[in-house]
C-alpha cells in the first residue's frame, strides 16, 4: 500500500505519474549504485576516495584545525556522512543565505560537481576529523557521483538510467539538467519554491548532481522502494553492509545511503527506511505494515513539514489495515 501528494506552482495536485524534484531522495540511488558496483569488486568501502579520484580535486579537500586529512576519507564514510567534510548547502545556516550563496546567485549558471566541490573548499569548514562524528555533507556525495563516472567510465546520468531506471523498467526519471526523461507525461512538472520564487527551470539546481538532481514521480519512486525493500535492486549481502549507522538525532539513523527512523514507545510508533529532502520530498517504507509513503510539498526547508504529513498518512493507513 502506498500514499502519495505533490504540489504544483498550480496548487495542489496529486498523479502518480507527475515529475517533480526529489532533492536528497536521489542520495539513494547513488548509494544503490554504489552497493552494486561495491558487490562486483570494483571497490571496497573502506577504500580511501584518494584511491580513485585525481589529485587536484583532493588536495586541500579536508583540513580541519590545521591538520590536512584530505589523504584519510573513505567511501564508506562519505556515504553515511562520518567523514566530517564541509558541506556546500550548509544546512546549519539560514535558508536565506543558502538561496544567496548557490541557487540565487546566478540563476542561469551551469554548476558542475568538481565547481560545487571547489566552492565548498573555500566557503565552508570541515567539521571533525574522518570517522569522528556526524555531519550531512551533500559536498561528499558529489564526490561519489565523481567516484562512479571513474570507476565505470560513464557519466552519472547514465550510470542512473542503467542502474536504477531502466532496470526498473521506466524511464520517466532523469537528472535535472544533465538528461531527459525517455518517457514523458501529460501532467506538469511540480514547481520547486524559494519563498515565493518557483526554481524549477534554474540552471543552478544542477548544484545537487548525485546529491540530489534527480526528476522522478512517485510511480517511479515506489518501484524503486518496492525494489529496495524486496532486495531486488540491492540483494541482502549489499543491504547488510549498508547498514553501518550513523546517528543524525534521537530516534533517526543515517546509514550508506538511507534514512532510517527507529521506533519509539509513545514518540515513534513505525520504523522507516527511506530518505527525505530539505524541499519536502519524501520516500519511506514502514517494513511491519508494508507501507509505502511518497510525496513532496516543493518548498525549501519544509522537510519538518512533510514529515508531519508522511507520518499521519501512514498512521491513518495503519488503522485502515
Amino acid at each position: 500500500m502506498h500514499v502519495e501528494t505533490a504540489a504544483s506552482d498550480e496548487g495542489i495536485y496529486s498523479h502518480p505519474e507527475q515529475h517533480y524534484f526529489t532533492v536528497s531522495i536521489g542520495k539513494m540511488f547513488t548509494s544503490v549504485i554504489l552497493a552494486n558496483l561495491e558487490e562486483q569488486g570494483a571497490f571496497s568501502y573502506g577504500d580511501r576516495i584518494a584511491e580513485h579520484l585525481d589529485a587536484d580535486i583532493i588536495r586541500g579537500l579536508h583540513v580541519h584545525k590545521g591538520v590536512d586529512h584530505s589523504q584519510d576519507m573513505t567511501v564508506g564514510q562519505l556515504l553515511n556522512h562520518s567523514s566530517g567534510l564541509h558541506d556546500y548547502f550548509e544546512e546549519g545556516r539560514s535558508i536565506k543565505k543558502m538561496e544567496l550563496d548557490v541557487l540565487l546567485d546566478g540563476t542561469d549558471r551551469f554548476w558542475t560537481p568538481r565547481e560545487i566541490v571547489e566552492y565548498s573548499k573555500a566557503t565552508r569548514e570541515t567539521q571533525s576529523p574522518p570517522g569522528e562524528g556526524f555531519y550531512y555533507s551533500s559536498t561528499g556525495y558529489h564526490l561519489l557521483g565523481l567516484l562512479i563516472e571513474e570507476l565505470i567510465s560513464i557519466p552519472y546520468h547514465r550510470a542512473l538510467s542503467s542502474y536504477i531506471f531502466r532496470t526498473l523498467g521506466k524511464e520517466r526519471s532523469h537528472l535535472i539538467q544533465y538528461s531527459e526523461p525517455m518517457e514523458g507525461s501529460e501532467h506538469p512538472v511540480a514547481g520547486v519554491f524559494l519563498g515565493d520564487i518557483n526554481a524549477i527551470g534554474y540552471r543552478s539546481l544542477s548544484e545537487e548532481y548525485a546529491a540530489g538532481d534527480v526528476i522522478s514521480t512517485s510511480e517511479d519512486l515506489l518501484r524503486f522502494t518496492r525494489s529496495f525493500a524486496e532486495r531486488g535492486i540491492v540483494s541482502e549481502s549489499a543491504l547488510e553492509k549498508m547498514q553501518d549507522w550513523r546517528k543524525l538525532s534521537p530516534g533517526l539513523d543515517y546509514g550508506y545511503g538511507p534514512m532510517r527512523f527507529r521506533r519509539i514507545p509513545l514518540l515513534m510508533p513505525f520504523e522507516l527506511w527511506g530518505h527525505a529532502g530539505g524541499t519536502g520530498a519524501f520516500m519511506f517504507h514502514n517494513p511491519e505494515d508494508d507501507l509505502h509513503v511518497i510525496g513532496t510539498v516543493q518548498q525549501l526547508g519544509h522537510h519538518g513539514k512533510a514529515l508531519s504529513m508522511a507520518f499521519r498518512a501512514l498512521a491513518t493507513a495503519s488503522k485502515v489495515r
